[in-house]
């Protein structure tokens, strides 16, 4: 080894060789050592801890990646579960809509029979006491009749002398009548 120094000695001093690149053989060596016991303790102590952090984070980023992942997926499928909610509750608010249309038809329609039976119901009894009252009134006509009859009898029989007089006495009952 010492023969390896003496050499790049020579070649120094030549023009030719790492002389010609005008390289200090003994800085060089020593940058070339202390690189190396650099290098070493980097690749020691440092790259391993370098190379681990390295590692984590990748997973890290790739765990991050799948959980984006899973949770677009995740999304994705509550959107389409929320979509088929809404659509089955406005298929149910349909139905429901329809159904009550239903119901208030019928309703109106029985509200409508309930109306007209009432309203025939109320007719009849409106004819009924009206039928009544014309046969109470043609009851009360007959007796006043008959009673106007009885007493024109007895006055034409207890005046009864002549035409005239029976022509006059007419013409008081009828009187008696229309201003009585």
């Amino acid at each position: 080894m010492i023969s390896l120094p003496v050499k790049f000695a020579e070649a120094e001093s030549s023009s030719s060789g790492l002389g010609a690149f005008n390289i200090n053989l003994k800085s060089f060596l020593f940058q070339l050592v202390t690189f190396i016991i650099v290098l070493l303790i980097l690749r020691r102590w440092v790259f391993p801890k370098l190379v681990a952090t390295i590692e984590a984070r990748r997973q890290t980023l790739e765990e991050s990646l799948l959980k984006a992942k899973k949770t677009e997926e995740a999304l994705a499928a509550a959107e389409q579960k929320a979509g088929e909610i809404i659509t089955g509750a406005r298929e149910q608010a349909d139905h429901s809509l329809a159904e009550a249309k239903a119901q208030a038809k019928e309703i109106i329609t029985k509200a409508e029979a309930a109306a007209e039976t009432s309203a025939q119901r109320l007719i009849a009894e409106a004819e009924e006491r009206l039928g009544q009252e014309k046969l109470k009134l043609r009851e009360e006509l007959k007796d006043e009749l008959a009673d106007l009859v009885i007493l024109t009898t007895e006055k034409v029989m207890s005046e009864k002398i002549n035409e005239t007089s029976d022509r006059r006495l007419v013409e008081r009952a009828i009187k008696g009548l229309v201003h009585g």
